[in-house]
């Protein structure tokens, strides 16, 4: 099993007829010219994965290092980057051994998830997709990675599966951060950073890591109002 975990995010599509189109500037928005009267949501914005390369991922990339689009590297290993929450869905699915046909099976509520454990022979463990937003660095070297502009600022969006470890150390602090404060502070309320780390064992491999960023700074006001309209 590849102990990050990979699995397809998936998004629900709420499809809005109108019987008269109205034309809206976008402000901030990632709009496309001609929407054809439907409602634009999440699942129209191309999101790319983000990966954490491991010694047998076929990107060509440094180990340990993150990679958005399996092309441009944010950061090294065990090098933070900044980072802001936009959204993470939480669900469960079949423990495979990595590369096993069928694909495992996913679920996203508890119906579902006891229907899955009576049905299958293999474990069944949590695992969540986590939608992160990267400022542009000022010395960012990889031309294209941050190709969505906010307030004058150019920002890059990806989404990092989880389970097992990375679980751990991405998902559950996001829950437990939520947990202690109100639901008018959400984690897209501060910085973070996101950091792939060594995790030693039987084998060897590399893990994101979410911690809350320690600085007085804070994202813009235009940024919450997109992180707001993108997770509705």
């Amino acid at each position: 099993m590849d102990p990050l975990g990979e699995i397809t995010v998936t998004v629900t599509v709420t499809y809005i007829i109108m019987s008269k189109p109205a034309i809206k500037e976008p402000q901030n928005e990632i709009v496309p010219n001609n929407s054809g009267g439907f409602e634009i949501t999440a699942e129209d914005i191309d999101i790319p994965r983000l990966n954490v390369v491991q010694a047998v991922s076929q990107i060509d990339a440094p180990h340990g290092s993150i990679v958005i689009d399996k092309r441009h590297v944010l950061a090294e290993l065990e090098t933070p980057i900044t980072t802001i929450p936009m959204v993470w869905t939480k669900g469960y699915r079949e423990d495979k051994p990595f590369g096993m046909e069928p694909p495992s099976r996913s679920v996203y509520n508890k119906e579902d998830l006891d229907a899955l454990k009576k049905d299958t022979e293999f474990p069944v463990i949590e695992f969540a997709n986590i939608t992160l937003m990267f400022p542009e660095p000022e010395d960012a070297k990889g031309a294209g990675a941050y190709p969505f502009p906010i307030s004058g600022k150019n920002y890059a969006i990806g989404t990092l599966n989880v389970a097992k470890m990375a679980y751990s150390q991405t998902f559950k602090r996001l829950a437990t951060y939520e947990s202690l404060r109100s639901a008018d502070d959400p984690a897209y309320n501060v910085f973070w950073n996101l950091e792939a780390i060594t995790v030693e064992g039987r084998v060897t491999y590399f893990a994101p890591s979410l911690r809350v960023k320690a600085t007085d700074d804070t994202p813009d006001k235009e940024v919450i109002a997109f992180i707001n309209k993108f997770s509705k």
